[in-house]
This record gives C-alpha cells, sequence and structure tokens, in this order.
C-alpha cells in the first residue's frame, strides 16, 4: 500500500520578454525554400503548398512515406537591436523539437536534440551579432538516423506497431503512435510543434515550479513551495511576495523553497466526490534593489492521493483513495486527438476534457503511446474534477536500458513529472502500457529470436529502466504514487482476473463471446473495448459513397486492425443480424459497440468492491477511420457515448441479465451519503399502452447497489415485448430518467411512414434548435444524425413509444430540417 500527500500547482503567466521566429523550409528535393510559419510539421507545409493531399482522405496516406527519407533544413533570420543586445541574458526556447535536430546559430552549433517530449533551451547571447544573425536546424528522420546502428545491432528490439521495415520506434524518444498503430495511420511527423522563441531578460530565469505537502489534516496543510533557476548560479537574494502567504526573502540558489501552512484547507475532490476546490494566488519575485523579476498567477488544490494494492479475500486488490476515501473509477483511455499534434488547440483539449464531464466521467488515462498533453488538458481535469491515471510514453514495445537512452528520460521526466504533478487532477503515473505484458504473453522471444543473453539484456533493460530509473525520478520530483506497467496480469484464465490491472481483450483478441464481458472482470479494467464505425459525416469527410463497401480499398485501408471488420461483423450478426446495406452495418457496428462496453460496465459497477475500477479503450481518435471510439475524429458521439452517459451516472439504474436471461435492474450508487431515492418504474407495452406502475423509496447507502425488480415471467405472453422506465431523483434533488426495451419475440416494425421529422431553429441563426420526431408506432434505438460535421445531439439511439418526442440539438454552423436523417431498429 502506497499513501501518499501531495499538492499541486498551476502557473499562468510570465514577465520575461519573448518574440517568436519565422520559418523557411528547404526542400530537399525541388531545392526550392517554402515559407513555413512559426511552427507546425513538414508533412503540414507540404499540404498547405498543395505538394501533399490531405493524408486522411481515401488512401493518400501511402503518398507521404517518401517524407522520412530526406533530410530537412529550417532557417531563420534574426535581426538583433541594440537594444535585444544590451539585454544581460538572451535565449532560445525551444519547447517541442521534432525529434532529431542539430540547431546551428551563425553556423556554429548550440546542441543537438534527440527527444520530442522535452523542451531545449539556449544561452545565445556569445554567439550573437548586432545586425542580422542566421538560425538552422538540421532534422533528420528517425529512420535515417538509426538506421545504420539498427542494421548493425545484435538484436533487434521488439516493436509491433512501427510498420516500417526499419522499425525503430522503441530507440526514439516521439510520439509511438506515430510509427503506426491498429487505429492509427503511419505519420512520423518532423518539425517545430510549437512557436521558438526567443527569450531576453536581466536577472536569474525561474523555469519551474512544483510543491510538496508535508502534513495534511483537517486542522492544517504544510505546504512546501519550489522555484526552479534555469540562469548560471547569481549569488544574492530574492522577495517572493505571495497574496495568500506575505513576504519571504529566499536566497538564490537552483532551486529556491518556502514552507508555508493554511488552516482547515480545503480539500480538492473528483467530480461526484465533492467540490474540486482550488486556491488562488499572485507571486510577485523582485529583486534585492526592488526589481519586479517575474510574476505567476497560481492555482493549485490540496489533497491525499492514495494507490492500495493488497492481498484479500479475492487475491490483490488496486484501490485509488483521494483524501483516505476509495473512489470507483469511471472513464476511459484518451489518445491524442490528431496526428498532427500542433493542430491540437487548448480550446480542442478543453472541449474533450468537458466531454468527459457531460458522461460523467472521474478519470481519464493517458495513453502511453501518444504524448504528454498540454497545460490546458490537466488545468481542464482541474476545475472539472476529472482525476488523471498518467501513463509514461512507452507502449507495446521493449525498450533500451543503455546509459544515454536513460539520460534522454531522466531529461523527459525532469521536465514532465512536477508539470504533470502540479495538478490536483493527478492521482497515478504508470511505468508502461502493456510492456510487461507483451514480453512475458505476447511471443516476442520466439519472433524476434531473443533467448539467452540478449532476452536477459533487454529483462534488465526492463528493471533498471521501469522499476529502478523512473520511479527514483517520479520520488525526486514528486509525491505521486507510481507503478511500473499495466495490466498487472493478463487476460485469459479464471485467476488472472483477481490481480491488480486487467486489459480485457478475450473478445476482440480472443474467442470469447460479447457477454463475456459482463463477466471476465479484473480488479481495475484499465483496457477493454469494441470496434464502430464512424457516423455518415464523418465517412464522407474522407470517402465517396462509392467507397461504402467493406471491401472497398479505402475502406480496408483505414481499418487498421488485423481482425477488424470481420470482428465486427461477426458480433453485430448475433446481436441484430445480417445488414442489409453498408449504411446499416455501420449503424448495427455502433449498436453492438454500445452494447458491448455497456455489458462491462454494468458487470464493473456491480461487482464493487471487488472491482474499484472501469476504464474502457478508447475515448478518442487521431483521424476520421472506425476504431474503438465512442467519439470520433470530428467530436461526433457514438452510441456507446450516449450509453455510457447513463451508465456512469453517479445514481445510476443499470440492467443485468441472469442466467435465467432474465433482465434485472439496479440502482447504483458510487456518492459517500445515504439517501432516500423517490421515484416510480413504469412497464408499457409497444403501443405505448401503460401495464403497470410502481413507486419506489429506497434508503441508498454510499457505494452501493439495490436491486429494483426483476423482468417478471408470470406475464401473458404478448406482453413480453415492453419497454420499461425509470424516473427518479439524486441525493441532491435533480431529476433522472432511463429507458429500457425488453424485446423477446417478434414484432410489427415502424415503417418509413410512420415516423416524421422536424427541426425547430431556437432562432435566426439555425445553430439551435429541437428535433421533434413524431412516430405512430414503437422504434428502438433510434438514431437522428446530419451531413453536416459539428452538428451535437442532447440525447441519441433513443426507445421512443408511439407519440411526439423532441432531441435538443446544437450546430457550430447553420442547419436545416433536410441536413438530417435517421434510423432505428
Amino acid at each position: 500500500m502506497l499513501k501518499i500527500p501531495f499538492l499541486f500547482l498551476v502557473i499562468s503567466f510570465s514577465t520575461m520578454a519573448q518574440q517568436e521566429l519565422t520559418w523557411k523550409l528547404f526542400h530537399p528535393v525541388k531545392k526550392t525554400w517554402i515559407d513555413a510559419g512559426t511552427h507546425g510539421s513538414v508533412q503540414e507545409k507540404l499540404m498547405e503548398t498543395g505538394e501533399l493531399p490531405d493524408p486522411f482522405y481515401g488512401e493518400n496516406e501511402t503518398l507521404f512515406s517518401w517524407v522520412e527519407e530526406h533530410q530537412w533544413v529550417f532557417t531563420s533570420k534574426w535581426i538583433v537591436s541594440n537594444e535585444l543586445f544590451s539585454n544581460s541574458f538572451v535565449g532560445l526556447e525551444f519547447p517541442v523539437i521534432d525529434t532529431y535536430a542539430s540547431i546551428y546559430l551563425n553556423d556554429s552549433l548550440l546542441g543537438f536534440a534527440q527527444n520530442a517530449f522535452r523542451p531545449y533551451f539556449f544561452d545565445v547571447k556569445k554567439y550573437l551579432k548586432q545586425g542580422e544573425n542566421n538560425i538552422k536546424v538540421v532534422f533528420y528522420p528517425p529512420v535515417l538516423y538509426h538506421k545504420e546502428k539498427y542494421e548493425k545491432a545484435r538484436y533487434k528490439l521488439p516493436a509491433p506497431n512501427d510498420v516500417h521495415p526499419i522499425a525503430i520506434a522503441p530507440y526514439s524518444r516521439k510520439p509511438q503512435y506515430q510509427f503506426g498503430w491498429d487505429w492509427s495511420l503511419r505519420m512520423t511527423t518532423i518539425g517545430f510543434l510549437k512557436p521558438v522563441k526567443v527569450v531576453t531578460y536581466n536577472h536569474v530565469r525561474f523555469s519551474g515550479r512544483n510543491t510538496t505537502i508535508r502534513n495534511v489534516s483537517p486542522e492544517k496543510a504544510d505546504i512546501s513551495f519550489q522555484l526552479h533557476v534555469n540562469t548560471a548560479y547569481q549569488a544574492g537574494k530574492i522577495r517572493w511576495v505571495s497574496e495568500l502567504f506575505g513576504e519571504k526573502i529566499c536566497d538564490i540558489s537552483e532551486k529556491i523553497e518556502r514552507d508555508e501552512q493554511i488552516e482547515q484547507p480545503k480539500l480538492w475532490w473528483p467530480r461526484g466526490q465533492g467540490e474540486s476546490f482550488l486556491y488562488t494566488d499572485l507571486w510577485k519575485i523582485y529583486s534585492e534593489k526592488g526589481q519586479l523579476l517575474d510574476s505567476f498567477l497560481v492555482k493549485f488544490g490540496i489533497r491525499t492521493s492514495e494507490l492500495v494494492q493488497e492481498s484479500d479475500q479475492w487475491g490483490t486488490s488496486y484501490v485509488i483513495k483521494v483524501n483516505d476515501r476509495p473512489i470507483f473509477c469511471k472513464g476511459a483511455d484518451y489518445i491524442p486527438q490528431d496526428i498532427f499534434p500542433s493542430r491540437v488547440q487548448s480550446a480542442d483539449l478543453y472541449k474533450m476534457v468537458e466531454n468527459m464531464a457531460k458522461s460523467n466521467f472521474n478519470m481519464v488515462r493517458i495513453w502511453g503511446g501518444g504524448y504528454y498533453p498540454d497545460e490546458a488538458f490537466y488545468t481542464a481535469c482541474d476545475s472539472l474534477g476529472i482525476m488523471v491515471w498518467q501513463d509514461f510514453m512507452f507502449a507495446c514495445a521493449m525498450y533500451p536500458g543503455d546509459p544515454d537512452f536513460l539520460q534522454e528520460v531522466k531529461e523527459e521526466l525532469v521536465f514532465q513529472v512536477p508539470r504533470i504533478a502540479s495538478h490536483p487532477c493527478l492521482v497515478v503515473f504508470n511505468g508502461n502500457n502493456e510492456v510487461d505484458v507483451a514480453w512475458k504473453n505476447w511471443g516476442f522471444q520466439l519472433k524476434y529470436k531473443l533467448f539467452g543473453a540478449d532476452a536477459r539484456e533487454i529483462e534488465a533493460a526492463y528493471t533498471r529502466l521501469f522499476k529502478k530509473w523512473i520511479p527514483d525520478i517520479v520520488a525526486n520530483y514528486s509525491a505521486a504514487p507510481y507503478i511500473h506497467t499495466s495490466p498487472l496480469s493478463n487476460w485469459g484464465k479464471d485467476e488472472y482476473y483477481n490481480h491488480g490491472t486487467q486489459h480485457y481483450w478475450g473478445v476482440w483478441h480472443g474467442k470469447d463471446p460479447l457477454s463475456d464481458f459482463a463477466k471476465k472482470i479484473g480488479r481495475f479494467n484499465a483496457e477493454y473495448g469494441f470496434q464502430s464505425f464512424p457516423e455518415f459525416s464523418t465517412l464522407a469527410a474522407f470517402s465517396k459513397e462509392s467507397d461504402w463497401d467493406l471491401q472497398s480499398s479505402v475502406m480496408k485501408h483505414h481499418q487498421k486492425s488485423y481482425v477488424g471488420n470481420g470482428m465486427i461483423e461477426k458480433h453485430a450478426k448475433v446481436e441484430f443480424g445480417v445488414s442489409k446495406s453498408f449504411r446499416e452495418f455501420v449503424y448495427f457496428s455502433q449498436l453492438t459497440q454500445a452494447r458491448a462496453v455497456s455489458m462491462a460496465v454494468t458487470g464493473h459497477r456491480l461487482d464493487a468492491p471487488r472491482c474499484m475500477g472501469t476504464l474502457y479503450w478508447q475515448l478518442n481518435d487521431c483521424w476520421p477511420a472506425p476504431s474503438w471510439s465512442s467519439i470520433d475524429y470530428y467530436g461526433n458521439w457514438k452510441a456507446l457515448q450516449y450509453a455510457i452517459q447513463k451508465d456512469y451516472e453517479d445514481v445510476a439504474v443499470l440492467r443485468s441479465i441472469d442466467d435465467k436471461s432474465r433482465s434485472k435492474y439496479h440502482l447504483v450508487s458510487d456518492q459517500i451519503d445515504t439517501f432516500n431515492c423517490e421515484g416510480i418504474y413504469t412497464i408499457f407495452d409497444l403501443s405505448g399502452k401503460k401495464i403497470e406502475c410502481n413507486t419506489l423509496s429506497i434508503d441508498v447507502k454510499g457505494n452501493s447497489t439495490t436491486t429494483i425488480c426483476v423482468e417478471p415471467l408470470n406475464k401473458k405472453k404478448e406482453q413480453f415485448n415492453h419497454v420499461i422506465r425509470f424516473d427518479w431523483k439524486t441525493a441532491n434533488g435533480i431529476a433522472k430518467s432511463r429507458t429500457f426495451s425488453a424485446i423477446s419475440s417478434p414484432y410489427k416494425k415502424a415503417e418509413k411512414a410512420d415516423v416524421t421529422l422536424r427541426f425547430i431553429g431556437k432562432d435566426s441563426t439555425g445553430t439551435d434548435g429541437v428535433i421533434e420526431i413524431e412516430t405512430r408506432r414503437f422504434v428502438r434505438n433510434f438514431w437522428v444524425f446530419s451531413s453536416k460535421i459539428g452538428v451535437e445531439f442532447e440525447e441519441n439511439f433513443l426507445d421512443l413509444l408511439p407519440g411526439k418526442h423532441q432531441i435538443r440539438v446544437k450546430s457550430v454552423q447553420p442547419i436545416r430540417q433536410e441536413d438530417f436523417d435517421f434510423m432505428w431498429l
């Protein structure tokens, strides 16, 4: 058991003078120069000039591979004025260099970059001259950089997701998903993912801030704040003025520290457990002579975090505690939002976290094959109460353990760990995704011929990197709990599900039936899922309707899973029958995905406290394609996301199927307090006639499950097809409702003429309004969608009895009635 109290910090602004450089890019084939702006990858610049097309469309991805075969040179001319030259310090700040690059200033080599997960900073005044200065950055694509060493290596490290013949992803500190994945295209970007800045200052430069908490009790919190100095050591003192804590005189050193105390601290809680409270402070840092050196707007939250792994009656637990309270974790695995990281803006990150909160998440796992998100992501999680499980960026391969590689990891984590752990949302650091389980279960040794001394060397590298090097760095810069890998136990044998984290892939990568999602339950389920196709507006963004066929080359190209479409067809056929068209296949794929994951979530929640976490794979996409996502690349919610929103309610009504094939309905609460739940459940036949109505009055205990009713077996046969609606109020009086259909025998399905749809705009902009649906017969899983991208529906995939129904809609662009269409079972 690891119990750690800690406090977190967010910095909003700094006072150093900065300017952004603009670049030109030399084309190594055409021998021409391209205006490259302030940032972006080589691939994006070639798209902007029209030389390369949209890689998402059709099979255009294949047209980008040649970019990896050449060196690329960026240059910038920088005019240094007398005023700028008069500063004591002048620096070049590279927030993200992607990835291998030599940096020159006026033909002097400043340094070599080889890690896209850390910034680079160079003091450059001694290289400057008044007037024009020239900066040149020579980029070496990863394959070219590693090629010679790779080909001469005694053995090759396993890299099953790197689709290039020279599979060097594990050697590169670069986002692994860009080398190819079973849901991603290959696009190894090259360039500056953020603007490069000239930084001028005349005093010490503060490069980082983090905090440590010494003690938390109801009476007080003892806090230590640190400022890190990135300038050559200067003797002297600073005056550190805080609005919350007052003034303190500190000696200048590499790390400047001050200890403070907060009486009766207000704690930060995850969403659904209490207020996600953040303290706000303003720091002003002055020199001994009274000069303002820097100022920071600071937001921080106080809480304790604990990871409990103990032997118990079931096996080995995996429980996240916050402020000494066990939390049932609900969420998903998050991947990068674009194959081009430079295109992801702060607003995009906030929108994604907002989707989590709207869907009743309290946790998100940042998966280890992408990159560390920007501050905006963690800041949004802080304010919306979303706990973060943070993987380090290692996934599904074996990694080196040599001193040079370890040093790069150290530089990366010295930057990332205090930055991320300075947020109250961070609850656990995880060393890697599926590296340990891959080595032990995926046949790497046989496939890559790794035996004897070679195998022992790889195993020693794993131990050195994930069990010694990384945890030591984490402990030195953060108080966050750390675990070396996920999962801790493989799927398969029954005993495997009793210990630690579980990634259950027995349906998708095995032969398990869909119903096993509800039965094969780990102690903490950190990955499981099922694929679906995105909706038609997304399909239209990368293909023609003539490509809408599972056998078309475009659909095959966008399906990156080796079992892919066949696995969807197999299970959709069992659940909903043979699809009559590609459009119906898309619809069935979404319904099957929703059913699969919803069964799993229900099983996980009903299994608490044995099971204490459910994170499905995956929340989002990095390009438009069929995948395991519940939200597609353009932000459209799939059927799964609407189901999850209901399944993850803090007080939810869930349906399970027992061993007699009966539907059982449960009221599940993961709130801490006991409350009396008042409500009703009503049973209707498919014509809308009310058959039965029952009052609910349940004393719902904290973290409990109450079975409300079991599907009756003594009704007349014609009454087996029915709809049951639950209406109840939460502890704070909010009205909730959920409807289920129970269909066990054939019925007369609605025809197109039985259903009408009308869009009623709220105002003249046509971007906000309601969809009014009128149906003369029962329709099941009613799906309304738009031909336009960016339309949001408040609800969808609904079971509708005869009558009128309304769905709120919002859009980023004007919408009309003819933009909508619909389907149902």
